[in-house]
């Protein structure tokens, strides 16, 4: 079989390995920063994993990130913009903020705890985002035993019935995007997501 396969790329002009590379992320393995470049928004919603119900005792909080982000692409898509594109360092700054509200129990742009990282700005000055468009999203609401495709599509669908929100992911001069997300210990299973937009990148 594998000898086969092997004609088969050298018929059709592909370099042998070709076959091995760029598969997705298997059910069982975490999401990672590399995963991304491996969907579209509309391959993404395949992805076996997207469609699993939340475990708070298991949550991938690098997938439901993902799914945020592939759903937030997808209304960029709509509207014939151009696709955000990732940014790990936007990526830590909203994983980071996400992460705050939910230990110390706040839900705002600003952090009351924290002088160092107070604003939005402060936050993405941080990691090196000193110039150009900024902007800041977040969220929070309960799971309700929602996949994490769903949660995402909840997500984004809020935003979206918000007119600033709206603005913001429909906004042609932000570039880049990232979501991260992060759960609370409390009894209710809320999320907090957030999304740091940029439109330049260290």
């Amino acid at each position: 079989m594998t000898r086969f396969v092997s004609l088969l790329l050298l018929l059709f002009g592909l370099p042998l390995g070709a076959e091995d590379t760029a598969k997705p992320p298997t059910a069982s393995a975490r999401w990672t920063a590399a995963d991304y470049e491996l969907f579209t928004p509309a391959t993404f919603r395949l992805h076996p994993p997207v469609l699993r119900v939340m475990d708070r005792l298991k949550l991938d909080e690098g997938l439901l990130s993902a799914a945020i982000f592939f759903a937030t692409n997808a209304e960029r898509e709509k509207h014939k913009l151009p696709l955000f594109q990732t940014s790990r360092a936007l990526m830590a700054c909203a994983y980071e903020h996400s992460r705050d509200m939910a230990l110390e129990n706040f839900f705002s742009h600003e952090n009351p705890s924290d002088p160092t990282k107070r604003t939005p700005w402060q936050r993405m000055e941080a990691k090196g985002m000193k110039s150009g468009e900024r902007a800041e999203n977040i969220a929070m609401r309960t799971t309700n035993g929602l996949s994490y495709l769903a949660f995402a599509d909840e997500m984004v669908k809020l935003w979206m019935n918000s007119r600033s929100h709206r603005a913001t992911i429909l906004n042609r001069n932000l570039v880049f995007l990232g979501c991260g997300v992060h759960a609370c210990t409390c009894a209710k299973f809320h999320v907090y997501a957030t999304q740091s937009f940029a439109w330049v990148v260290p």
